[in-house]
């Protein structure tokens, strides 16, 4: 494999296993809020995270490259509300995108199709989660501060299954 796709998916799984843990830093956040649907809405989210890093870290096992597990960062963020929670979810998810994008872009460049195929599937599973961003943001904006609706809201997003 070229050594520069290697060093991007390697920071990628890092990338991943941060995704997990911003995911319970939002999680956190709406359990201290006793928003437990949220919280476990998040939850549910790092779990996924996590195992998108693994897809990576077994990929990269299976082409007999090294995988290398860096410190991650830890996650400081100061959410005001569900709507500042799910933009910075939003935000997030787009960089995770750029990343994934940045990597297809080098392998195209050194003409790995093993890896663009491989990648094919992270490319559609972004679309998939900044779309759920999208609305979970504009529910949010829906229900505005009015707190018995974002009560409601909690309830339905509890029943995300992983």
């Amino acid at each position: 494999m070229d050594k520069k796709v290697v060093e991007l998916l390697n920071a990628q799984v890092n990338k991943e296993f941060f995704s997990a843990y911003l995911y319970l830093g939002i999680s956190k956040f709406f359990t201290q809020e006793n928003l437990m649907g949220f919280a476990s809405w998040y939850r549910v989210q790092a779990e996924e995270e996590q195992e998108h890093a693994m897809k990576i870290y077994n990929y990269l096992l299976e082409q007999d490259q090294d995988v290398t597990l860096d410190p991650i960062n830890a996650v400081d963020i100061k959410l005001k509300d569900a709507l500042d929670a799910a933009k910075e979810a939003d935000k997030h998810e787009r960089y995770i995108t750029d990343s994934i994008n940045k990597i297809m872009d080098a392998a195209v460049a050194a003409k790995d199709y093993r890896t663009q195929l491989f990648l094919n599937w992270f490319i559609s599973e972004q679309e998939e989660e900044e779309n759920n961003s999208k609305e979970m943001i504009a529910k949010i904006e829906m229900v505005g501060k009015d707190k018995k609706s974002l009560y409601l809201l909690d309830k339905e997003v509890g029943g995300r299954q992983g």
